[in-house]
């Protein structure tokens, strides 16, 4: 009799330790798949601002090289320099303005064509920023996603570099919370 009661305490606390096991195996399945999701999320918010990072430096880059007033001033001056030129060529009187104004006229449409075209070649950094943000839009963190939005909307609507850091600053809060953002900067 002792043998069977032996037996039968020894195959419950068998079943007891292999249902226990199994929940820590769970338990242990289901952090570390917490902790696999939040370094995904990390790599994912980390894409998201150095896409932006790289898509600022190259808006600024081409407003400083195509939209600077240094520039326009430039242009303006090679136009009227080529106006005087074509004018002093073609006699210097007043029925050779018209006649000079052509070249003068090249000058501001080339420099209109080349900074449409180093336009477009911003296309590919709002790509990335678009693509580096998606998945954190889609984020099942609705403040998460909330967050990356407002970071993909201050880039690419181009709110300022200001809005862009807060944007940051408050998808940094809502991912690592109020208290460690700040120690995280």
């Amino acid at each position: 009799m002792i043998e069977i009661v032996v037996g039968v305490i020894g195959a419950a606390a068998t079943l007891v330790g292999m249902w226990f096991g199994a929940w820590l195996s769970r338990r242990q399945q289901r952090a570390d798949a917490a902790v696999a999701e939040r370094e995904q999320r990390l790599a994912q918010m980390q894409a998201l601002v150095v896409a932006v990072s790289e898509m600022m430096t190259a808006r600024t880059l081409y407003e400083e090289t195509w939209l600077s007033r240094t520039t326009r001033w430039r242009v303006a001056g090679m136009a009227v320099i080529e106006f005087w030129a074509a004018w002093r060529v073609q006699g210097g009187r007043w029925e050779s303005t018209m006649a000079a104004l052509a070249p003068s006229a090249r000058v501001i449409e080339g420099w209109q064509r080349r900074s449409i075209e180093e336009a477009a070649a911003l296309a590919p950094y709002a790509a990335r920023v678009a693509a580096a943000g998606l998945p954190l839009g889609m984020a099942d963190d609705p403040e998460l996603a909330a967050a990356a939005q407002k970071l993909l909307d201050a880039c690419l609507e181009n709110q300022g570099e200001a809005a862009v850091q807060e944007a940051i600053a408050g998808l940094r809060t809502v991912f690592y919370g109020q208290d460690q953002a700040s120690s995280a900067s």
